[in-house]
């Protein structure tokens, strides 16, 4: 087997990704009361991952990931189908918290397994390639995924969703890896300790760091996330320029996911930085008055967020193999609980602060706490 193909299987199941945030939040648009079933959308789509987190990371540990994989896809995609055939506020919210739990089990799954198929010596170049995957995806999803709704209505784009899945789930039965490692100490009582994973990361200041890193990124991106519709209904009011924005940030990824591929600089250095021009380029989209600036100031963000993913998702690997899966559970805790709070907030701090203010005050957490954790980088004990 082509191990690459495992990456496009991943790509896949990205494609419908995309195209569902588009026509969900057409779907949404059509409700009374929008703005507080986008909210809902997004924090049970939250809170289902920050919930499920720990559970996976030990799942992803214990048992065959690629097993794991199947299930969340097929789940997924009967889930979303749910949504197509009842189109209610509620089957979507139901949906969207189901989802969050399958997507995390899958993600776990997924990069936990990167070093075991691909070797620790090519982890830059296989993330690099992984992102720039997700970002050729980006840039056809978002787009098709805005044209399909615009012209077909939602529904068929949310069926086209749940068909990606479903295609994904029966690719993975099709492919064959190795699983390697030492089975009998992943499946161990100590190394199956929630608190032996918490001393893990407490000694390793890097991985410490991005896990805690989580919370803030997922903060700043919530706050994006739910001001990108917003921002796209006050200057267009149609899809088409919802799922632009989108493909703007695809662009810069693809770009940027090559470029960190290829510089040869400290990894935490680097996504460090990486992040907070990403913060910048952000504030900047959201401060300009005409499409074409925002779509251009969101490639230049998307090329910084996709240098910083390759860079977090080769530190995040490095985790001790019967450890790797619990230290992403917990990474992802932290992560789902930064979009559950920032999705919480969004909408009180857009009412009190209009959306740019909302998005500033998201973007200044996120530096304050860039500088801190570098800080703290700087003078840990080296282990």
């Amino acid at each position: 087997m082509n191990k690459k193909w495992y990456l496009y299987v991943n790509a896949l199941s990205s494609l419908g990704s995309r195209m569902n945030l588009i026509a969900c939040s057409a779907l949404i648009f059509t409700f009374e009361h929008s703005a507080y079933w986008m909210t809902a959308f997004f924090v049970a789509r939250q809170l289902g991952g920050m919930l499920f987190s720990p559970l996976a990371g030990m799942l992803a540990d214990r048992m065959d990931r690629r097993r794991t994989m199947i299930a969340s896809d097929m789940g997924a995609g009967l889930a979303i189908l749910a949504i197509a055939f009842y189109p209610t506020p509620y089957v979507l919210v139901a949906a969207a918290f189901l989802n969050g739990m399958l997507y995390t089990l899958f993600h776990i799954s997924f990069q936990a397994s990167l070093p075991q198929i691909f070797g620790s010596e090519q982890l830059v170049q296989v993330n690099g390639l992984k992102v720039r995957l997700e970002s050729l995806v980006g840039i056809m999803g978002f787009m098709l995924g805005g044209w399909l709704t615009d012209h077909y209505g939602y529904t068929i784009v949310i069926a086209l969703d749940a068909a990606s899945f479903l295609f994904s789930a029966w690719i993975l039965t099709r492919l064959r890896w190795e699983e390697k490692g030492d089975n009998a100490l992943a499946t161990s009582k100590a190394a199956s300790s929630f608190r032996v994973t918490l001393r893990y990361l407490r000694d390793t200041p890097v991985l410490l760091t991005i896990s805690l890193l989580a919370f803030l990124v997922s903060l700043s991106t919530s706050a994006y996330n739910y001001g990108l519709p917003f921002l796209a209904d006050q200057l267009r009011s149609d899809a088409t320029l919802h799922g632009l924005m989108w493909t703007a940030m695809s662009v810069g990824g693809l770009i940027g996911s090559y470029v960190a591929a290829c510089l040869r600089v400290k990894l935490v250095n680097g996504m460090l930085v990486a992040y907070a021009v990403f913060s910048v380029g952000i504030v900047g989209a959201f401060a300009a008055n005409h499409a074409v600036s925002v779509l251009l100031l969101l490639i230049f963000a998307g090329l910084f967020s996709g240098a910083a993913q390759v860079y977090e998702s080769t530190l995040l690997q490095q985790a001790q193999n019967e450890l790797r899966g619990k230290v992403m559970g917990v990474q992802g805790l932290l992560s789902r609980s930064g979009y559950f709070a920032g999705f919480l907030m969004a909408p009180f701090l857009a009412g009190a602060f209009t959306l740019f203010g909302m998005l500033v005050f998201a973007q200044l957490m996120f530096v304050a706490g860039l500088i801190g954790f570098g800080l703290y980088l700087v003078f840990s004990p080296k282990k």
